[in-house]
């Protein structure tokens, strides 16, 4: 599993490719994950969550 902010999708998917991994699955938010107040943080952690969980389970 992958997590990473919308700015650096691209960069994952060449990175994933690279290194042989190709199908590992991605959870991506909308940038920035940094310098956030805690309120605006945890929202954005609430919304990578269920993309999380898919990623680590699959769909069912």
């Amino acid at each position: 599993m992958v997590v990473g902010t919308d700015r650096f999708k691209r960069l994952g998917e060449v990175e994933r490719r690279s290194l042989g991994m190709a199908e590992l699955t991605m959870a991506i938010a909308e940038h920035p994950l940094g310098g956030l107040q805690p309120d605006k943080l945890l929202a954005k952690a609430d919304g990578l969550l269920e993309q999380v969980v898919e990623g680590l389970i699959g769909s069912r």
